[in-house]
């Protein structure tokens, strides 16, 4: 992560953020552990990127651990927001600056480019607000949600600021970039390491979305199409698909096969 001139992109076939506090929890108790242990690092799980080399920067594409991509940015971003308030302070040299252009921000790209993690549509608007003031907060967003459960346990002093960055330095990943090559459908469907299952609509959607090139055209339709669909039903597209499929074929598919019917009858 570190380098201002890194961008992570989360694809729009991808799912929302969807870590719960209890998600959280668990990181911020593992770098509790872990400052306490004095162990070298913590393995935090995998990423798998594909760099996007169409837009001239060094831009890389999520395909799977945006879950854990966008936890991280949070703390960091929790941490950044109490420093840069004067709730809490720091013993290492502009630790403050360090974090936010380092880690968070490119302070010479435009503002709408700036955030080094862009998540699709709605949290990347949640995600953005987190550094306005707290009155532009999205508080429905789980971005939001997961921010203040961070900004509320740095302040309980469990570790101090200094402590918090050099737990987070300490965690380690299984980086994989995938080449032109290999099939980032097929590694999506089959990589699940957040411990929370695909829903079937993340299925369809990963499956319509993935197979669209380039990019920019898959947003276009994703805008256009997919987060209408998400909108109307509450999120819940499994539903809406199981319901039509029970229509178009006059019998019910069970939710789990709803994906795997919608292909056949494609």
């Amino acid at each position: 992560m570190e380098g201002s001139s890194k961008r992570f992109i989360i694809p729009v076939y991808q799912r929302n953020y969807d870590w719960q506090i209890e998600q959280c929890k668990q990181l911020y108790d593992d770098l509790v552990k872990l400052n306490r242990s004095g162990a070298d690092s913590h393995f935090f799980g995998s990423i798998v990127s594909a760099k996007d080399n169409t837009t001239g920067m060094q831009e890389y594409l999520i395909i799977d651990g945006q879950q854990r991509l966008t936890t991280v940015s949070l703390l960091l971003l929790a941490t950044y927001t109490l420093l840069s308030t004067g709730v809490i302070s720091a013993n290492k040299p502009k630790l403050q600056d360090k974090i936010l252009e380092e880690y968070l921000i490119d302070k010479y790209e435009p503002d709408d480019t700036k955030m080094k993690l862009k998540p699709i549509k709605e949290d990347s608007a949640a995600f953005s607000n987190l550094l306005a003031d707290a009155a532009d907060h999205i508080r429905a967003s789980n971005i939001t949600i997961n921010y203040n459960y961070f900004y509320r346990r740095i302040q309980q002093g469990e570790l101090n600021t200094d402590e918090i960055f050099d737990a987070f330095c300490k965690l380690q990943i299984i980086n994989i970039f995938l080449g032109s090559e290999d099939n980032p459908q097929l590694i999506f469907e089959s990589l699940n390491s957040t411990g929370m299952d695909l829903s079937e609509g993340d299925k369809i959607r990963n499956y319509i979305l993935m197979g669209i090139t380039p990019a920019k055209v898959q947003e276009k339709y994703y805008e256009k199409y997919w987060n209408k669909i998400e909108k109307c039903t509450d999120y819940d597209v499994s539903s809406f698909v199981r319901d039509y499929l029970s229509i178009k074929l006059q019998s019910t598919p069970t939710m789990k096969k709803v994906y795997i019917v919608l292909w056949v009858c494609t």
